[in-house]
């Protein structure tokens, strides 16, 4: 069984967030379970065993079962709002803030194509 629990902190401070505040902060030693920073969405492989998590520095790639992180995809210069699977597992889109989606091949972590938005 998995379990994904989401937190949502609200503060009548504009442009603040948990990970900011120190009262946030994990304790020394422990470990954050998936990504780093603000995490966006999550997408699991079409198979089951492979969990990507969108976050501002990119998208993290770990191993459903153990949570154990296999790798990191970096590229976008803006936040990343998507991320999904192809039905085959073989490709990984991400869409961002900066217009773009990038095409990423699972099983190596290259960086295939890039798609460009509108910018009005």
């Amino acid at each position: 069984m998995i379990l994904i629990v989401c937190f949502v902190i609200i503060t009548s401070t504009p442009n603040t967030f948990a990970q900011d505040s120190p009262q946030w902060h994990l304790p020394e030693g422990a470990k954050a379970r998936l990504g780093k920073g603000v995490i966006e969405e999550i997408a699991y492989s079409p198979d089951g065993t492979r969990l990507a998590v969108a976050s501002f520095i990119g998208i993290w790639i770990y191993d459903a079962q153990t949570g154990e992180e296999l790798d990191l995809f970096v590229g976008h210069t803006d936040w990343i709002s998507s991320v999904a699977y192809s039905p085959d597992g073989n490709t990984l889109a991400s869409g961002s803030w900066d217009n773009t989606v990038r095409l990423w091949d699972t099983h190596t972590g290259e960086h295939i194509q890039t798609l460009t938005g509108h910018t009005g």
